[in-house]
């Protein structure tokens, strides 16, 4: 009878989860004894540092990736990497080995009593399975989590003990949608109020490069003669810099984001939160906020957001009205933006 370590492996290998990055330790090492020759163990000196590792290796192939740290103490090690990659909407499947159940009662050093909680809430599901057979079910279920709009990484806590349990059967494997279409009367009133705009703006967030809308993104630009902003903060080039319409990386602070979005009497965000500013405006007077109609990507919580419209979908996903209803603006209605340079990494 197959073990659930084997019956894990084969579910990895169907999914192609064949390389893993971590820094292991004593609970770890029932998982990686034997290590599948076709499988490939990428060993960082630290944990923060296989997080990283797996979540840049995640951004480049557009795929999920699993990280395998030590315990209690190497999840914590790569909480502040695991936030990063949570902020960057990374399917990441993030594993850590527990001690031995018959051993959990009185929580030894190297346990981790309360597993399913370290993580959160920068984790869209956290998990211990109640029994080993439960493994390879919770891998699946991870699997289609992270992957899921919105995209994002997982925990798993595994005792060391459960890997040489018999298995149940071979896990399903299943497959997740990972793009979504906009609601199209949402999509018709955003069109009909861009279009009706005298100075719209544009500002884009990181889902726009990971939905590869580029293209997308510069004929709207283009045909609306806008000026185009990169949100604050962002982990990914949103828009090409060297674009004429292109004005670079908006402040976190609100009062100098408002400043630089004066005149403009609508901005349409697409990609990111319509909120990701850091700083008020001490002793200042924040401009009026123009009308702005938002197109972020789905996300695990409610946007914190004060005012505006939104409409969640893929920013890939073809959008009809845009080219029939928006109207090509002349030179004149909307403000000339600053000379255009490459921007300096943004300031978090």
């Amino acid at each position: 009878m197959a073990t659930v370590r084997e019956t894990t492996y084969d579910l990895l290998r169907a999914l192609d989860l064949t390389t893993v990055f971590g820094n292991p330790g004593s609970t770890e090492e029932p998982f990686l004894q034997d290590f599948p020759g076709d499988f490939r163990y990428v060993h960082a000196l630290h944990e923060a540092s296989a997080v990283a590792m797996a979540d840049g290796y995640a951004q480049a192939t557009g795929r999920p990736a699993h990280v395998n740290l030590h315990t209690a103490p190497g999840t914590g090690n790569g909480m502040g990497n695991l936030v990063t990659a949570w902020h960057n909407k990374t399917p990441l499947i993030v594993t850590a080995g527990q001690q031995t159940r018959q051993m959990l009662l009185i929580e030894p050093r190297l346990a981790n009593p309360r597993a399913a909680e370290l993580t959160q809430p920068y984790v869209k599901w956290s998990y211990e399975p109640a029994r080993a057979q439960d493994i390879p079910a919770a891998f699946m279920r991870a699997y289609a989590t992270a992957v899921q709009p919105p995209a994002g990484p997982v925990f798993l806590s595994l005792p060391l003990d459960d890997w040489d349990q018999p298995a149940a059967g071979a896990p399903v494997v299943r497959t997740v949608a990972t793009r979504y279409a906009p609601d199209p009367q949402r999509l018709r009133e955003f069109a009909d109020a861009v279009a009706a705009s005298r100075s719209p703006a544009l500002v884009l967030g990181s889902a726009v490069d990971r939905a590869g809308a580029w293209p997308a993104a510069v004929a709207l630009a283009e045909r609306l003669a806008a000026p185009v902003w990169s949100a604050p903060a962002p982990e990914r080039a949103a828009f090409p810099e060297d674009h004429r319409h292109f004005r670079g990386v908006l402040p976190y602070a609100i009062g100098p984001l408002a400043e630089a979005l004066r005149g403009h009497d609508t901005v349409l965000v697409v990609g990111a939160p319509s909120s990701g500013t850091t700083r008020t405006c001490r002793g200042t007077t924040c401009p009026p906020a123009p009308g702005c109609c938002t197109s972020p990507t789905i996300r695990a919580r409610p946007p914190a957001r004060r005012s505006g419209t939104a409409c969640s979908a893929t920013p890939a996903w073809p959008w009809p009205p845009w080219p029939t209803s928006c109207r090509r603006p002349t030179a004149r209605h909307h403000r000339p933006g600053p000379p255009r340079r490459r921007p300096t990494a943004a300031r978090r």
